[in-house]
């Protein structure tokens, strides 16, 4: 007989009152719950008297079978009930044990009158079917929406449609769609969004201000108080040497504090403002070589926290101060009318997408809780009768992984209870919360562990189950020993190390088992841009290396698994072990680096349809059919096994033609008359044919033309994993299908629809076709090992970035608000919401990763393996063991800056304070002796790892060495200038080549701020603390664009000038504030000087504001090109050019200030830095108009002179 804890015995058997289980990994969860439920059928509880809600079909399904063995069981050990139980056991499989999706399925057909929907539906399962139908339902209301004229809605789209991305605007309402159909009340969430923007005249008296704004400040900044005071307290700091250092932390200090009072009781905003400004550090110090040790130590902390106040100071600033209080306002109220324009959109694309769905009388999973909420919750008679069916059925509602629950999952549970005929069993561990992307809030469960007490009274009761009965003693002590310092109260939710640490449980295990905790480990210095900007993914292949031969080392150790069916020590094999990815965008080079080194692999996760090898073919064959002028696309297609392309032959096509596109070089090839040339003619024709072909057949009938002309259902059949990928293509041609049964039509848009679901990360499922992964390792993410367990457990990717590209768009959704980011003129600026939107979805993103990382962890029963690349290994080994505070708690902010999971995990390592190993010194014995071990993969001979090829005989060996050095010593390369230079240059970087001094004032505006920043991106951040005046550089832009625009139909008046100005600022394409500091008297002395009448005179012939793009030789913008073939694309923006006699007079304005003193000189100083840019423009003109060139003019408006050059 299974023997149970003391708190298990309180889960299966307390009763009469709600429950809430806090199970922590491997407690024995599933086992409580199934064996709850016989308790309840033992004690006289029909199962159909239970409504049993799980999170998955599967779990539901292994729940089902558990029940009926232990009935069947039951069954044997107890006749006197036989004819009861019999009867139970035959209704298990018809019982209410299903994903909650199922459950309100149920409600929907029982009550489907009280909505009046027709009780004939179907469901729509098809993922394609259901995302072209929605496809479909915003196309239809943005077109209504366009045509109608609508002013907000215009006004949404312009503000989100930028340059880059219009796809933007629609991403935004799929988006929110997600987020709406969680919620209980998605009409009334959507109208209140806009109202969060409501703040009145007065930014520090609104809500958003006292109830979200402030506590968060003060929290943030109490934090940094604490820390400077701290600092000025130690006795370090009252020594002669660190004197200017406790100057400058003083005044700190004091600034801070005042700041911290003002902000406390509410000074006005502005104040606030300036006061934040204060906040420096004075004064410049140094150390000293001098200094003894203990003061090196104490400078370096004193230079840690200023970086960090620094930081903090920085995006308190620009999140929350960057514009004045009048511009916050302004920018509130256009945030408010915008998101009363999406919130109305929103509605309107679902009220069409249920209408195309009832047109063909189907239900998607979102519809199942919608209307089964609508049902339950309407004040009708009907609806009451839904309830009370529910509320008299089942005796009591147990739900399984309550911590993924959503708000309006919870309140359909909420609406079936009834406080005096059903109870609640709720069982989850907020620890293993990992599906925010699902709209899961951990808040539901946490509100409730916090509420309910731990001793059970009338109405509740909390039950913690921490027995860890899956993991050996070293898995749960670095578990414990991590997450000790990360989770707590206010990182999380919950105290981790009084309340969720795992108790080593599995006394089962035998002693002298090969168990260590493993941390492999790289030293790994940053080297290029992809090691600071990798982003969740992408693996450096190092680490797979580690884990290949630590694997084989596996093998040479003879490494014993424990096996508990039989309770005897075995080989391991290789389905023991699993390797655990954040993400599946490596798959299928993983599975090539196991391939060559002979190692079985199983990938589990079945959702990277479009990720997959032939389906990434076949797409890019479909993009260069739309358009070959695609560079990556063609060139994948033509290194693919359908053309078989060599590096090579690349090369060699290329060299022919350096300066054009790839599909121009191809062409251009053609004529060469070799066997190479002969197989770039059969693409090209083949690639001729399907574009012709193309334009009168459907996108289903030009792929499957495409597999029967390329054979690649054959090709792809005959590598590994064949069959699998027939059905892919096979799947791929019937979504095509769909795609236009459901209206659409057009390659580019199939291409974009499919992008689309891509970039929303909602790749599909791939067709399952059934295979055993036999005596495979299996690679899976992490959220697909969620419920799994393995003996040996590998988990990489340790260093890699956070995704945090929620925070970087135009817009942040939260639960309870949207952030948008609101275009004005010549910048974005983030509204307050957006600001305090970004904080809260930050914090949310990094408690989940937390939390995945924990998943991650307890996934393992006998043996975890850490595996990293550590950037910069000495100086963040220094960091992190700065960072524990005494009690080994990870500071807070520390936490909330986190950039990888290295972040949580480094500080609990202890690097340097352990002896690392060499993989191939591991032995049995050595793998008994510790728990933890560390091993320095730098010293790891790289052959362990990954096959070499063969090596030549020595005497080849040497000779080609010679050869090949010689070769690389004198190597010339022939484009060393393009590598110096970017291939696309702006006019405004060309210009500083020229001497141009136009941007430089750009570098410290106020406007370029990261909540302000201009369309082109700009690297400079904001210096904040200097004065916010307009600078010449914004003054200059304000001149140039009353000038583009000014209306040379009119009468030439002040009031004129008055009036087009006001126009401006009412398009919101001026700043009202500037108007003040406009050289008002230049532009009237312009618009009214000789060269000016001819504007006048004949208006039409003026052209202002010209774009364009050029392909121009770079040896004429740049000294240091000798290539006399090498092109640059330039662009930019010419400012006006007249027509006149067949020719054109080309102009540039130019608010330089001009000595008047030194008159001659200064103009001639100021043609001379001009002249490359006129030339530069003059060469653009040639190349889009036949017309001569025949002037060229600077206006030189701060001296009132239009001068000449040459």
């Amino acid at each position: 007989m299974t023997k149970f804890t003391k708190q298990q015995e309180k889960a299966i058997n307390d009763q009469g009152h709600d429950i809430l289980v806090s199970a922590s990994a491997g407690s024995g969860k599933t086992t409580v719950l199934v064996q709850r439920v016989l308790r309840e059928i033992l004690s006289g509880t029909g199962v159909d008297q239970l409504l049993v809600v799980t999170f998955t079909k599967a779990a539901a399904e292994e729940m089902k079978n558990r029940i009926k063995q232990l009935l069947t069981k039951a069954l044997q050990e107890n006749k006197e009930q036989a004819s009861y139980l019999r009867k139970q056991l035959n209704a298990v499989d018809t019982a209410n044990i299903s994903t909650i999706d199922a459950f309100c399925l149920d409600v929907i057909r029982r009550f489907y009158y009280v909505i009046d929907i027709d009780p004939s539906f179907s469901i729509l399962t098809d993922e394609t079917q259901a995302a072209l139908l929605k496809e479909r339902a915003l196309h239809e209301i943005e077109s209504e929406y366009l045509e109608a004229k609508d002013k907000d809605f215009i006004a949404f789209y312009d503000n989100f449609a930028g340059d880059r991305d219009a796809e933007s605007p629609k991403d935004l309402l799929l988006d929110l769609y997600n987020f709406a159909m969680a919620k209980p009340d998605y009409r009334k969430w959507l109208k209140g969004l806009s109202k969060v923007y409501a703040i009145g005249d007065n930014v520090v008296a609104s809500n958003l201000w006292q109830k979200q704004i402030k506590p968060y400040m003060l929290a943030s900044f109490s934090g940094l108080q604490d820390k400077a005071a701290r600092l000025l307290g130690s006795g370090e700091l009252a020594t002669k040497e660190l004197k200017k250092v406790r100057d400058s932390f003083t005044l700190f200090k004091k600034n801070l504090d005042n700041f911290i009072n003002a902000l406390t009781n509410d000074t006005d905003y502005n104040e606030q403002r300036e006061i934040l400004r204060s906040c420096i550090f004075t004064g410049n110090y140094r150390k000293s070589k001098k200094w003894d040790e203990d003061l090196l130590d104490f400078y370096q902390e004193a230079q840690d926290l200023k970086n960090e106040a620094k930081n903090q100071i920085f995006d308190i600033f620009t999140s929350f101060y960057a514009n004045t209080e009048k511009e916050q306002i302004k920018i509130m109220k256009q945030g408010q009318r915008i998101m009363a324009a999406i919130s109305k959109a929103e509605l309107s694309l679902i009220d069409r997408f249920n209408e195309l769905k009832r047109e063909e009388n189907l239900l998607d999973y979102s519809d199942m809780e919608q209307l089964a909420y609508q049902i339950l919750s309407q004040d009708t008679s009907n609806a009451q009768l839904a309830r009370d069916f529910y509320q008299n059925k089942f005796k009591e509602i147990l739900v399984d992984e309550y911590q993924d629950i959503n708000a309006l999952q919870e309140r359909i549970l909420q609406l079936i209870k009834n406080k005096k005929k059903n109870t609640l069993f709720m069982v989850g561990d907020v620890k293993q919360s990992i599906y925010g992307f699902r709209q899961a809030e951990p808040s539901l469960f946490l509100n409730k562990y916090h509420a309910f007490a731990e001793d059970k009274n009338d109405h509740e009761e909390r039950i913690l189950l921490s027995d860890n009965f899956r993991s050996t003693k070293p898995v749960t002590a670095i578990v414990n020993h991590i997450f000790n310092g990360v989770l707590s109260k206010n990182f999380g939710g919950i105290d981790y190390k009084h309340e969720g640490q795992l108790v080593y449980g599995a006394k089962y295990y035998p002693e002298h088992l090969d168990q260590a905790t493993e941390v492999i480990f790289h030293k790994k210095e940053r080297s290029s841009k992809k090691d600071t900007d990798d982003e969740a993914g992408n693996l450096d292949f190092s680490e797979i290396e580690m884990v290949i031969a630590r694997i084989k080392q596996f093998k040479k150790e003879k490494l014993q698994v424990y096996d508990p069916h039989n309770g005897e020590k075995r080989p391991f094999r290789y389905s023991d072990i699993a390797i655990l990815t954040r993400s599946r965008s490596d798959n299928l080079e993983i599975m090539q680096e196991f391939a060559k080194n002979n190692l079985p692999l199983f990938i589990t996760d079945a959702k990277n349809y479009f990720q997959t090898f032939e389906l990434t073919i076949i797409m890019n064959y479909l993009k260069i059919i739309d358009n070959p002028d695609q560079d990556i696309p063609l060139v994948t297609v033509l290194r693919s096994p359908l053309f078989n392309f060599k590096e090579t032959d690349l090369a060699k096509i290329r060299i022919k033609n350096k300066n054009s596109s790839f599909y121009s070089a191809l062409t251009s090839y053609v004529s060469i008359n070799d066997k190479l040339s002969q197989r770039v003619k059969n693409f090209l024709n083949q690639l001729s044919d399907l574009r012709k072909f193309a334009t009168n057949h459907r996108i289903s009938e030009l792929i499957w033309s495409i597999y029967e002309r390329t054979n690649l259902l054959e090709i792809m059949t005959s590598l590994p994993n064949g069959e699998q990928r027939r059905v892919n293509l096979e799947a791929l041609y019937e979504r095509a299908s769909s795609y236009e049964s459901a209206g659409f039509k057009g390659l580019y848009q199939f291409i974009n629809f499919i992008n689309r679901m891509r970039r929303s990360q909602k790749d599909l499922a791939q067709p399952l076709l059934t295979k055993e992964a036999g005596n495979a390792i299996r690679l899976m993410t992490i959220h697909g090992s969620k419920g799994l367990e393995f003996p040996i457990v590998f988990y990489v990717g340790l260093e890699h970035r956070f995704q945090m590209r929620d925070l970087s768009g135009n817009y942040v959704i939260n639960s309870d608000k949207v952030g948008l980011t609101l275009r004005e003129s010549h910048y974005r600026a983030d509204s307050l919401v957006k600001a305090i939107g970004n904080v809260e979805k930050k914090r949310q993103l990094l408690e989940e990763e937390a939390r995945i990382l924990y998943v991650g962890l307890t996934r393992a029963k006998q043996k975890l393996i850490l595996v990293a690349d550590i950037p910069n290994f000495d100086k963040s080994v220094q960091t992190w063991d700065r960072e524990l505070n005494h009690d080994g708690n990870l500071p807070l902010a520390d936490k909330l800056a986190a950039k990888s999971p290295l972040n949580f995990v480094g500080p609990a390592l202890k690097f340097n304070q352990h002896v690392s190993q060499k993989i191939t010194d591991i032995t049995s014995a050595v793998d008994q002796s510790q728990n933890i071990l560390y091993i320095n993969y730098d010293n790891q001979e790289s052959s362990t790892a990954v096959k070499q090829p063969e090596e030549p005989k020595k005497g080849e060996d040497l000779q080609l060495l010679g050869k090949t050095a010689k070769r690389l010593y004198h190597f010339d390369y022939p484009f060393k200038d393009a590598s110096k230079t970017t291939a696309y240059q702006a006019v405004s970087e060309i210009k500083k080549a020229f001497n141009d001094p136009l941007d430089t004032d750009l570098e410290n505006s106020h406007l370029l701020s990261s909540t302000n920043r201009y369309l082109q991106p700009i690297d400079t951040k904001p210096n904040f603390l200097f004065e916010t005046k307009f600078t010449g550089a914004e003054i200059g832009t304000a001149t140039h664009l009353i000038l583009q625009y000014y209306d040379y139909y009119g009468d030439g008046s002040e009031e004129q000038l008055n009036t087009e100005i006001k126009d401006l600022i009412q398009k919101k394409k001026l700043n009202p504030e500037i108007v003040a500091s406009l050289p008002k008297d230049q532009i009237q002395w312009f618009v009214h000087s000789d060269f000016a009448k001819r504007f006048w005179k004949y208006p039409n012939r003026l052209k202002r504001e010209v774009d364009f793009s050029s392909l121009l030789a770079a040896n004429t913008l740049f000294d240091h090109f000798s290539d006399p073939n090498a092109k640059i694309l330039v662009h930019g923006t010419i400012d006006g050019y007249f027509i006149e006699n067949n020719g054109i007079i080309l102009f540039d304005y130019k608010t330089d200030h001009v000595d008047q003193k030194h008159l001659s000189t200064a103009i001639a100083e100021i043609k001379q830095k001009y002249t490359g840019q006129l030339r530069l423009y003059k060469k653009a003109l040639d190349e889009f108009t036949p017309k001569k060139i025949r002037h060229k003019y600077l206006i030189l408006l701060d001296a009132n002179k239009v001068v000449e050059v040459k």
